[in-house]
């Protein structure tokens, strides 16, 4: 009985979920032929639901199919694109390829939305929306293109032995570039929802001296970037020295010029900051200068110390980078507490992390020569002398200022 009693509950159960799914189907049947009623009546030319229906299976199968094999279809069509210029220029055809691959997959699946539409609904307010977003995704891809292609490897237009001008030239006139083709492509976009370009430039000339000033900083960075570009205080890669900071140019853009400092970090300088300092090209240089003051103890001779500039001199000359047009080891002057040696003399490094090697190399090699030849260097010192009996100084003093008064 009780094995019965559960087979039962079991049957009636199952048949009260079949009869519950069977209620959920129905509906959603209902709703699916409203749905297929509403959009047949919608579109013409569909006689009943069976047609839109079989329409929607293939519009969609359509949809899924591009989206899915967007890659491989985005590939094939770049391939087929660039296989003539591949012939010329591999190096413009892989720049091409790069560029191409990511806006055309997008494109892709832009073409699959709008070829789905065109097989569910060829007419009426649908057809519409979906034109502009095609539209609006052939304006975005292009746009993507463009920039893709401009900021992709510059050894396509410029080669390895060109100059630094030129390099820094490309890369300015590349970001400009890229800014006018935003704007361009936002002027489109605002076109297809109807705002014209004549109408924006129109209130553009209305509200020109507010859009004037509220730019100004703006124009006068971009101008002050033509003239770095132009002008030539400095290119990408060199070194300068700026309000005290010494680095090397890394990229100069539209509106400011970045710097990378000696200990590493990177500086953003506006380029109106850069064309209204003073700058030090220091790739310029064919030279630099070492300008050291040594102080020596005043208890040696004038023979020692003549004979210490003559020695220091000669060890300076055996470096290979020290030119030896100008080489100067002087007895300066009579300092308050040493006798003063200026060293001067130039070296063919430029470059300041070498620079800065050899600096440490040579004052290694002059405090250990000036060791090794007995002369003391001193140190700044002073010298006090304070009397032996403070008390009869103060009372003298009395007694003075006690006369002074009779």
């Amino acid at each position: 009985m009780r094995k019965s009693s559960i087979i039962s509950h079991h049957i009636i159960r199952c048949l009260t979920d079949g009869v519950l799914i069977g209620v959920i189907l129905m509906k959603l049947s209902f709703s699916a032929n409203t749905v297929l009623n509403k959009l047949a009546n919608a579109v013409e030319g569909v006689e009943n639901e069976s047609e839109m229906l079989l329409r929607l299976i293939i519009g969609l199968a359509v949809f899924l199919l591009l989206a899915i094999f967007r890659k491989q279809i985005s590939k094939a069509i770049v391939s087929l694109v660039t296989k003539p210029i591949a012939k010329k220029s591999e190096k413009v055809c892989n720049s091409l390829r790069e560029s191409m691959f990511h806006p055309f997959s997008f494109l892709v699946i832009v073409i699959g939305i709008y070829a789905a539409s065109e097989i569910i609904a060829p007419t009426g307010e649908i057809r519409s929306t979906l034109l502009l977003i095609l539209k609006l995704g052939t304006i975005i891809c292009a746009a993507w293109f463009a920039i893709a292609f401009i900021g992709s490897d510059f050894s396509v237009i410029s080669k390895e032995d060109d100059s630094k001008t030129k390099k820094t030239a490309i890369t300015f006139i590349g970001n400009f570039t890229k800014a006018l083709i935003i704007v361009i492509a936002v002027l489109l976009v605002l076109e297809q929802f109807g705002i014209s370009a004549s109408s924006i430039i129109a209130t553009l000339g209305v509200g020109g001296v507010a859009v004037a000033f509220a730019c100004k900083d703006a124009i006068e960075n971009m101008i002050s970037g033509f003239i770095i570009i132009f002008d030539k205080p400095f290119e990408v890669g060199d070194s300068i020295q700026i309000d005290g900071d010494i680095g090397t140019v890394e990229d100069i853009k539209i509106r400011t010029t970045r710097l990378r400092l000696v200990d590493g970090t990177e500086k953003v300088y506006p380029n109106t900051s850069l064309t209204s300092k003073a700058i030090i090209n220091i790739s310029n240089m064919d030279k630099r200068s070492f300008n050291e003051t040594l102080w020596i103890e005043y208890k040696h001779s004038g023979v020692q110390v003549e004979k210490y500039c003559e020695d220091l001199k000669q060890l300076i000359l055996k470096y290979d980078c020290v030119i030896p047009d100008d080489v100067r080891v002087n007895f300066l002057d009579y300092g308050s507490d040493a006798l003063e040696i200026n060293i001067f003399f130039y070296v063919t490094i430029v470059n300041y992390a070498q620079y800065q090697e050899f600096k440490s190399k040579i004052n290694s090699d002059i405090k250990s020569f000036t060791d090794s030849s007995d002369i003391n260097m001193a140190f700044k010192s002073r010298t006090i002398y304070i009397a032996e009996n403070e008390k009869d100084t103060d009372k003298s003093d009395d007694d003075e200022q006690k006369s002074s008064k009779e």
